[in-house]
């Protein structure tokens, strides 16, 4: 039998955000930019979504049974590139992110 092997991507970008049309709107320009720059890649593939709960008591003292639940929900994304363009790192460097989206290059 011939083992199969998975290529590496040269580069992988991770999004996140609490906003998810925050989040779909950087992505789309980034994916603009990539394309431009002759790179290949792979995505946006939506990863899953991560939701935190909090509770919380409404009284400080006797109203045990007054809760209040609040939910952050925290939206991810991933692009593989495959193959670096010639400019690709020059134009990554130019894109605007907005400030409610954060980016990961894991290593």
């Amino acid at each position: 039998m011939a083992k199969k092997e998975t290529k590496k991507p040269a580069m992988r970008i991770k999004f996140r955000s609490y906003d998810l049309r925050m989040l779909d709107a950087t992505i789309a320009k980034v994916m603009a930019v990539l394309i431009k720059s002759g790179a290949k890649v792979k995505g946006p593939i939506p990863l899953p979504k991560k939701r935190r709960l909090y509770t919380v008591l409404r009284a400080p003292f006797v109203y045990k049974d007054a809760r209040e639940q609040f939910e952050r929900i925290t939206y991810s994304r991933l692009i593989d590139i495959e193959e670096l363009g010639e400019k690709t790192i020059e134009y990554l460097n130019n894109v605007q992110i907005p400030v409610g989206v954060m980016v990961d290059l894991p290593r």
